[in-house]
């Protein structure tokens, strides 16, 4: 009698350790996290820190497979893919994330920002997590900021001293109304192109050059067909890491804040090493037999007043107004 209450004690335990195993089984969260550069890149980098975050404050339970390179699309369209649900997260430039919430604009203001700590302290702050809090009526849950940093020129064949020599240039800009009236206020004809596409358009020649910040250009190798470089800092690019917000919603409580957790310290991430980033990659550049060229900012600023004007009838002067007091 005994031995079959062993016997039965023995069965119900494996019964019940195999379910704990399914059960854990089931519970294991997967999610892809998509963005446009390199996996060594500063975007890379920013992802892993994410994937390896997440998995070390959820023990496990969450993992996230990485698509670096473009392999799931360019930046608009992974943010539709998240927005529709057929991609969990998404890694885009503020700017773009703007196409369905103009809001995030404001980051992308030329030279709205004194310098690289202002930016991040007023992103990361009340003004930022508020802004993030606007896509949640897209469908859209905003996780946390990151950083590309600061933007140039890289231009085949032109030199870029001042904003008249940009003159009926065709400028390749992200698909986002800031940055189109911005090249058009330094006389350029703005070119919208998804990133995949630069590098054979500055070939090709059916762009002059490219807007974007500096460590993108060399991570993709631009300096292979475009060999002048203005320095201009006119734009500050912040990133935005998005997920659908239903995929959001149906995590665990503990979950959600692993997400959140892990987000923030990818963004952290990024900003470490943002700046340097982008300093090894004009190095680089130089290197490679661009020439560098640091044009002086007056005229620049000068130009895209009408930039601000145009962005505080579209979104409300008091956001400008309390980015800019938030910088004193």
């Amino acid at each position: 009698m005994l031995q079959s209450k062993w016997l039965v004690a023995g069965l119900l335990s494996a019964v019940l350790g195999a379910f704990s195993v399914q059960a854990s089984a089931q519970a294991k969260v997967k999610l892809r996290l998509g963005h446009v550069t390199s996996a060594a890149a500063i975007a890379g980098q920013g992802g892993k820190a994410f994937a390896d975050t997440v998995r070390r404050l959820s023990n496990g339970e969450i993992e996230i497979e990485l698509f670096p390179n473009g392999q799931l699309g360019g930046e608009l369209e992974m943010l539709s893919q998240v927005r529709l649900g057929t991609l969990d997260i998404a890694m885009n430039g503020s700017g773009i994330v703007a196409a369905i919430e103009p809001t995030f604009s404001i980051t992308e203001l030329p030279y709205i920002w004194k310098n690289r700590d202002s930016a991040w302290k007023v992103l990361t702050g009340p003004t930022g997590t508020r802004i993030l809090g606007t896509l949640e009526s897209k469908g859209i849950k905003g996780l946390s900021w990151g950083v590309w940093d600061f933007r140039g020129f890289l231009m085949n064949g032109t030199d870029i001293n001042q904003p008249a020599n940009m003159k009926g240039k065709k400028i390749r800009v992200i698909e986002n109304a800031l940055y189109v009236r911005t090249v058009q206020a330094f006389g350029g004809n703005p070119v919208p192109m998804a990133w995949p596409e630069v590098y054979t358009a500055l070939q090709q020649r059916t762009i002059d050059g490219v807007d974007t910040n500096y460590h993108g250009m060399a991570d993709s190798k631009l300096f292979e067909v475009a060999k002048s470089l203005a320095i201009t800092d006119h734009i500050f690019t912040a990133t935005v890491y998005v997920m659908n917000m239903k995929r959001f919603a149906s995590l665990s409580p503990a979950h959600q804040d692993a997400v959140l957790k892990a987000a923030r310290a990818a963004g952290e991430t990024m900003r470490a090493g943002a700046a340097k980033a982008n300093e090894d990659a004009i190095a680089l550049m130089e290197k490679n037999g661009v020439k560098l060229i640091r044009p002086e900012r007056a005229p620049f600023e000068s130009a895209v007043a009408g930039v601000h004007k145009y962005f505080s009838t579209m979104v409300g002067a008091d956001l400008l107004k309390e980015v800019i007091d938030a910088q004193r």
